[in-house]
């Protein structure tokens, strides 16, 4: 009589096919939790520069007569410490300009702390004045070509920035 040994359990081989498709599996999560993450901190930049730009366009529309300051202030980045309030309490002791400073610079370290740039520049192919905020690796310090086309108004690809039209 002839006794074969049949196998019992499973090979080696198996087991390596079935880990070497795990690994791949897991690979493939953690690939898109990254990119889930990377998402999630964009909206965030994005979300705070809106926030930064509507505290700036706010600011302009409750003190219109001091526009021209705010553009200089802001591309100047003017420091500017608080204006000292009045005996009533509520009205403040110093002029549209002085204040049109303080809340530039307010805006501008505001902005700074969390890595973010703003500007006041005319808008594409408008006579009214856009805020520009940028974060991350885009520079509108000196100008603004690495956030929009400057002939058609329309973002750069891949810029980090954000436009606002104004007043």
């Amino acid at each position: 009589m002839n006794n074969m040994n049949t196998q019992k359990g499973v090979g080696l081989i198996e087991v390596l096919v079935a880990l070497l498709l795990l690994a791949i599996g897991i690979l493939g999560f953690v690939g898109l939790q990254l990119r889930a993450m990377d998402a999630a901190n964009e909206a965030t930049d994005r979300t705070i520069a809106i926030n930064i730009a509507r505290d700036l366009a706010e600011r302009m529309r409750v003190n219109r007569l001091a526009l021209p300051e705010y553009k200089v202030a802001i591309n100047a980045k003017t420091e500017k410490s608080g204006c000292v309030g009045s005996e009533q309490g509520y009205l403040p002791n110093c002029s549209s300009e002085e204040m049109a400073e303080v809340d530039s610079s307010q805006i501008t370290e505001k902005a700074a702390e969390v890595g973010h740039t703003v500007k006041i520049n005319n808008c594409v192919g408008s006579s009214l004045n856009c805020i520009y905020v940028a974060w991350g690796d885009t520079n509108i310090d000196s100008n603004l070509d690495a956030c929009i086309d400057a002939s058609t108004g329309a973002y750069v690809a891949n810029s980090k920035c954000l436009v606002m039209e104004a007043f």
